[in-house]
């Protein structure tokens, strides 16, 4: 059985924490794990961390709300006197109405069938259809006193107790009877009533209670006396909580064991004046109470004792291997393992140091701020603290903790180290240091912890104790003897230490940690820290953490003074009094669920059903956080949270709303998770048109597809205007070259013509005949060469050559011309434009050799310069450009034709030619001409 007092760490919660009213009903867990406290003021939700209100405000139809049934699919129905009833689900107050709507519910004997809640009263049951509540009479038959409920169950539709003759009757649901049981005072002077599931129905009352399975029609009465002490039982209830069966009335709660009895009962200290109890899946258990709100007592603290209760436990210390302990101006007390009770045996309203046995010298030493106390073969004498010091002084600077070293006392305090002789007990030396913690004697060393590291006193002087080269200047609280070799430094906030005195390791698990004081037993190490007591366990040279003890294990507190540990128990001293705990409790976990309690996207908010949203710039998407967990060890918890694809790796923090901002579209997993249990909420940023993947690619492709087409267009556009450009060209130069050949063949035809006239006129008919034979001859070689575009440079040579014999035939001796051919020019294979060089020719016979007054010569070189370039020369002796000018007003023609034929030859890609000219005596009358061509045929 559960037996505690009134002061075992029992936690309040009233109007002051939240609660909407002191005056509690009853207590309730949901599905997920809430606690649900039912109050004359509304409705209150706890997470072990907040209290939510549900009042008028939130829409309740009235805040005196008695009773809850919470359902596995997350809802928590109310009864309440009201002509509306429902269920809270979401932070969401839903309400039906009554069909009568002048009709108030009054379910004082509601019950519940799986999911479905059956408001019932005195006269009516209600049932949910079409979001209205329907009631239906009870039958009551009054000259029988027949009182009629209804069933839900699949063979049995109605239930009736004839109080007369005590007898349950079962009907089906078209009233024909199934069974008769004798029963015998169901109903008392308090008392309940209720289907619990869709085969159990209960009655209970101030002495006992029943239980009818409908499977087995079997009916069952336990009265309470036999099952618990004797409490006076006020309203009792059954229901059921966690698939199990609890009953509680103002006296005790306790579950029902398979055979529906009545184990292991919690009986509620009647200081609490508790009138329900509950125990959560957890074993936690809550009392409600009229006039002081909740109290919860957690399943850890059920075997822990608590003892000196709100008082400042200040040292542990052993004497004879018994556990001496030193309470704030209360004394010092002695511990009894069988009672494990604590007996005082020196009062003092004093600060208290602690204990120092010193076996050496068979003597306690009792150390208090303003006494000393000596104890030798059991008598206990004072210490005149005056003597000590030659002076008049009460307050203890002696010390706090005394060490018995090379045959002198060692006492540690506030300024330094006291060295004492024992015998007269008289003060030596004085070893000045400030913050003189604790001293010890290791492997013949005195060591002294201070606030600026480890020290150790050699003779007369107090010196740093050296680490690898390196002294150690952390504040050291305490120190303990490990082994032989071994020492453990505790220090103020940094931790343990392991040395041999030459190398120092930092104790794994106690980083940044307050380590008051640590007590070793056998292969363990246990040290009293600011987060609970730290078990480390011997693996091999090394120790390893094994086990934290906190407040969910049933500690007062997690930040632990001192600390001793016995066979059997672990107990602590605290500012709050002192714990046993045994050392095999098995802790239940009190943390129940992590959820995520709020999420928006731009104060929209996202469920599962609500996930999709349309993108927006600059948004925000905040997610809220919360957890259940009834531990009171809130300080040091923390989430850990990713939101996917935007973060790959988990980030741990304690604040519990976490924004994102500017999310781009797309679909996100936001998880949360702490101590083994995780959430997640997946959500999708719905893009706009342009931000659709589907868009994207498509808008790619069309602009791929346009460049490719329009690349596609204009290059065989541009090619079709290059190939007509070129075509038009060709076919231009072709017309230009054979519209110039006939240019120049009437000229040509023309001059000789004048000249067989002019043999004619002169009756030189001999010459006339001998001209115009080689002139016919040559028109007949003129006319079979104009049809072609080029021609071999034999050709060409003897062309010219004809021409000149005709042109001297009409100057007669006047005109000479020479034609020398480079004999590295294949003339059969070197082509030549047709008809290119006599225009040329001819200026110089007409306008060089003609207006000159003697004789002239032209002079033609073909000359070589690779295999498909040759240079041509056509020089003459005549007046030159100049004289020629001046004697005919009109400009030479053949210059202009010339320079467009090369144009276009040039431009028809089939030759490169290059045409100058120049003056071969400027310094002479008759300068003369010389014409160069450089003439190229591309392969």
């Amino acid at each position: 059985m559960w037996r505690f007092s009134f002061a075992q760490q029992f936690t309040n919660y009233t109007t002051k924490d939240g609660l909407p009213s002191n005056h509690v009903y009853t207590i309730v867990q949901d599905a997920k794990g809430f606690m649900w406290f039912l109050t004359d003021k509304g409705m209150a939700r706890y997470n072990g961390n907040q209290l939510k209100t549900f009042t008028t405000k939130n829409g309740l139809p009235n805040n005196d709300v008695w009773e809850a049934f919470p359902t596995t699919d997350g809802k928590v129905w109310y009864m309440s006197k009201s002509t509306k009833l429902g269920y809270i689900e979401n932070d969401t107050v839903i309400s039906f109405p009554n069909s009568n709507k002048d009709e108030i519910i009054n379910p004082i004997y509601s019950s519940q069938v799986g999911d479905s809640i059956y408001p019932t009263g005195p006269r009516n049951t209600f049932t949910l259809k079409d979001d209205k509540w329907y009631g239906e009479k009870n039958k009551y038959v009054k000259n029988l006193k027949e009182d009629w409920i209804k069933i839900r169950h699949k063979h049995v539709g109605y239930i009736s107790l004839n109080q007369s003759d005590q007898t349950l009757y079962l009907y089906n649901k078209e009233l024909e009877k199934l069974n008769s049981i004798p029963t015998k005072n169901i109903y008392g002077v308090t008392g309940v009533r209720g289907q619990l599931n869709d085969s159990l129905f209960f009655w209970t009352n101030d002495k006992a209670y029943s239980i009818l399975n409908f499977n087995t029609q079997i009916f069952k009465q336990f009265k309470l006396n036999k099952n618990i002490e004797n409490v006076l039982m006020v309203q009792p209830r059954i229901n059921i909580a966690d698939n199990e069966l609890q009953i509680s009335g103002n006296g005790f709660v306790a579950k029902l064991d398979k055979d529906l009895k009545i184990f292991n009962p919690f009986y509620f200290p009647k200081e609490l004046r508790a009138h329900f109890g509950f125990i959560d899946r957890s074993n936690t258990v809550w009392l409600a109470t009229f006039n002081n709100g909740v109290y919860k007592f957690p399943y850890a603290k059920r075997d822990v004792q608590y003892k000196l209760q709100n008082e400042k436990i200040q040292s542990f210390n052993t004497i004879d291997d018994s556990l001496v302990v030193g309470v704030y101006k209360k004394g010092i007390y002695k511990y009894n393992p069988k009672e494990k009770s604590f007996k005082q045996f020196i009062k003092s309203n004093d600060y208290v140091f602690g204990v120092s046995q010193v076996k050496e010298l068979n003597t306690n030493f009792y150390l208090l701020k303003n006494s000393l106390f000596k104890e030798f073969n059991g008598k206990r004498e004072g210490v005149d603290l005056s003597k000590l010091y030659d002076k008049k002084i009460t307050s203890n600077e002696v010390g706090r903790k005394f060490i018995y070293f090379n045959e002198k006392l060692y006492g540690n305090f506030s300024f330094g180290i006291n060295r004492l002789n024992p015998n007269p007990f008289v003060i030596e030396k004085e070893y000045t240091q400030k913050g003189c913690n604790d001293i010890i004697r290791f492997n013949n060393q005195l060591l002294v912890a201070t606030t600026n590291g480890l020290k150790e006193i050699k003779g007369d002087l107090l010196v740093p104790v050296v680490f690898n080269n390196r002294a150690f200047k952390k504040s050291i609280l305490s120190l303990n003897v490990i082994d032989d070799t071994r020492l453990l430094i505790n220090t103020d906030g940094f931790g343990s230490y392991i040395t041999n005195m030459q190398t120092l390791e930092p104790l794994k698990e106690t980083e940044f940690l307050i380590v008051e004081e640590a007590f070793k037993e056998g292969a363990n190490l246990w040290l009293a820290t600011n987060s609970g007591v730290l078990k480390f366990k011997k693996s091999n040279k090394t120790y390893k953490l094994s086990k934290t003890y906190t407040i969910s294990d049933g500690l007062p507190t997690n930040h632990i003074n001192t600390l001793y540990v016995d066979d059997k128990n672990l107990i602590v001293g605290t500012n709050n009094g002192i714990a046993i705990v045994p050392k095999t409790t098995k802790s239940i976990s009190q943390f129940l669920d992590v959820f995520i309690e709020k999420a928006k996207y731009n104060n929209e908010r996202i469920t599962e059903s609500n996930s999709t949203f349309k993108y927006r710039e600059n948004n925000n998407v905040s997610f809220t956080v919360s957890n259940i967990d009834f531990s009171n060890n809130h300080s040091n918890f923390s989430y850990d949270y990713k939101l996917e694809p935007l973060q790959k790796e988990w980030t741990n923090s304690k604040i519990n709303s976490f924004n994102f901002n500017d999310l781009q579209p797309g679909k996100y997993t936001f998880n949360v998770k702490s101590n083994n249990l995780k959430k997640t909420l997946d959500f999708t940023v719905k893009p706009l048109l342009y931000q659709r993947l589907s868009f994207k690619i498509l808008s790619f492709l069309l602009i791929v597809f346009l460049i490719v087409y329009l690349s596609k267009f204009f290059i065989k556009r541009a090619q079709f205007k290059k190939n007509k450009k070129i075509f038009e060209d060709k076919r231009l130069s072709e017309l230009q070259l054979k519209a110039l050949r006939s240019q120049m063949n009437p000229h040509f035809v023309f001059n000789s013509l004048a000249a067989i006239q002019y043999y004619i006129n002169d009756n030189d008919f001999e010459a006339s005949e001998t001209y115009l034979v080689k002139f016919s001859k040559l028109i007949r070689q003129f006319f079979e060469l104009s049809k072609e575009n080029e021609i071999a440079l034999r050709t060409e040579v003897n062309l010219l050559k004809s021409y000149l014999e005709i042109e001297k035939l009409r100057f007669k001796e006047k005109l000479n011309f020479i034609i020398n051919v480079d004999s590295m020019l294949d003339i059969d294979k070197v082509k030549i434009p047709t008809m290119l060089l006599q225009p040329i020719v001819e200026n110089a016979v007409n306008h060089g050799v003609f207006n000159k007054e003697d004789e002239g010569l032209i002079t033609l070189n073909f000359i070589f310069i690779d295999d498909h370039a040759f240079k041509v020369e056509i020089i003459d002796d005549g007046v030159g450009f100049v004289n020629t000018k001046k004697r005919q007003s009109m400009k030479i023609k053949s210059s202009s034709v010339l320079k467009d034929r090369l144009r276009f030859l040039n431009h028809s890609e089939k030759w490169v030619i290059t045409y100058s000219k120049e003056e071969v005596s400027p310094e002479k009358e008759d300068k003369g001409n010389k014409s160069i061509f450089i003439i190229k045929h591309r392969n």
